[in-house]
């Protein structure tokens, strides 16, 4: 039921995406999506929390529970902020293994987000999925 719940996220996100035609429509739609990011307790701004290789301050952690996954972040960006609520649309409440095989390249293709963001917000953003790529060999 949870994933069908993400995946109807994604849908609306996707309709959002193709409504705010423009980069400007996007950008500010990006910046909105980080209003709703659930939010970060100030306790868990901690260094091991935080995402190396982000230009901006960045921090995640999670939980798992009966096999599903749940991430929370926070940035000190609002752009990062409304990516970041993108990325826990896609990866919140998978498994590890259904994790392992998202594939954010097309995702975000369907979005049409990467054509307008700098190399170093993408970079950051995949450094983001990397980590929560990640977290499935911890476990």
């Amino acid at each position: 039921m949870q994933e069908l719940t993400s995946i109807t996220q994604f849908e609306h996100l996707k309709t959002a995406f193709a409504e705010n035609k423009s980069w400007d429509a996007q950008y500010r739609l990006i910046i909105q999506l980080g209003k709703v990011l659930t939010p970060f307790p100030a306790h868990l701004k901690i260094e091991s929390n935080q995402v190396k290789g982000c230009e901006s301050k960045a921090w995640l952690t999670y939980s798992e529970q009966q096999g599903l996954y749940t991430f929370i972040m926070d940035s000190d960006t609002r752009v990062v902020k409304g990516l970041m609520r993108i990325v826990t649309i896609i990866f919140n409440n998978k498994t590890a293994q259904e994790i392992a095989l998202i594939d954010c390249d097309e995702l975000f293709a369907q979005l049409g987000l990467l054509n307008h963001l700098s190399p170093s917000r993408s970079n950051g953003l995949f450094t983001i999925i990397n980590t929560i790529k990640g977290v499935n060999h911890l476990d």
